[in-house]
């Protein structure tokens, strides 16, 4: 005789969470997440500018706050938490890590503050700040985004190889990954594939914290990043930053490959970019913004 039996088990809690990485688009990305989540948006903080939070800060806040449904942290460092009926749904960015450190300067020299770092950034050339910072600061330079998924953040040796194995997994298994390069192709990926748990989420955007027009222009109109980074730096300084970041760089090329081969599941891809871009232009209150080549649209998202 069979035995039938019910049981009582509660829904899964869906959580949106962010692992913010710094001058990676970020504040653009939290900004669609306050507005589709109102009054569940959160954000997370360390006592500390270098705090440092880990998946037990995380899975403790989330039990005290019922009703987060998303979250965004520059101090939480994966791996991500797995608890009893909470799904997170992980997001995090990458950028090129050149255009990165050049973004992190542009965005020091302009912010009113009196850090070291910042006041060291406006009395100095990009050459004399990123040859300084060469000479002492490594672990502000080297590989920083392989550090931050691979190894939490920690910067206790030069990252290697089985490094950047862990951080391009955790990339290829997060939710939303994304790529600033490839911005609107992230979040058409991510809209369509966190339907099912998320159905009237979208994620338009306005860019937020945009660079000065005339820093994005002068972007735009450079012939390569190579190009325009050596002219800035100097070839030699260019050489040592690309060999500090080697890992970074390939996984940034891995980090493409997930991107498109993501866009590339989802059905009618390039109407569903159209009406991405038309829904970011409407608002903006800007029709030429659907129109915009996708480079542009990348800086434009920069944070």
């Amino acid at each position: 005789m069979r035995i039938d039996e019910t049981v009582e088990s509660p829904s899964p809690r869906f959580v949106v969470v962010h692992y913010h990485i710094f001058k990676n688009g970020g504040s653009t990305i939290d900004s669609i997440l306050e507005r589709e989540f109102p009054g569940a948006f959160a954000t997370l903080h360390g006592v500390e500018e270098s705090s440092a939070l880990d998946q037990e800060h995380l899975a403790s806040f989330l039990r005290q706050r019922p009703g987060v449904a998303a979250l965004s942290s520059h101090h939480l460092r994966y791996p991500k938490p797995a608890f009893r009926d909470v799904i997170i749904f992980d997001c995090c960015f990458l950028r090129h890590p050149l255009e990165r450190l050049d973004s992190l300067y542009r965005y020091l020299r302009n912010i009113a503050t009196v850090d070291p770092m910042c006041h060291r950034a406006r009395r100095m050339n990009a050459r004399d700040f990123f040859r300084d910072l060469v000479s002492e600061s490594p672990h502000l330079l080297s590989n920083v985004q392989v550090t931050q998924l691979a190894l939490s953040g920690a910067f206790t040796r030069p990252a290697h190889s089985g490094d950047l194995e862990r951080a391009a997994t955790i990339f290829c298994d997060a939710a939303i990954p994304g790529l600033v390069e490839m911005f609107d192709e992230s979040l058409v990926a991510a809209e369509y594939f966190l339907r099912p748990a998320f159905p009237r989420v979208t994620w338009e955007y306005v860019p937020q914290n945009v660079s000065r027009a005339s820093e994005t222009a002068s972007l735009l109109r450079a012939e390569n990043s190579q190009d325009r980074l050596t002219h800035l730096w100097g070839g030699d300084l260019y050489e040592d930053l690309v060999r500090l970041n080697q890992l970074d760089l390939e996984l940034f090329e891995r980090a493409q490959g997930e991107i498109r081969r993501r866009i590339a599941l989802v059905p009618g891809s390039a109407r569903k970019m159209a009406d991405f871009r038309a829904r970011c232009a409407q608002l903006r209150g800007a029709p030429a913004y659907a129109e915009a080549p996708a480079q542009e649209l990348a800086h434009r998202a920069r944070s």
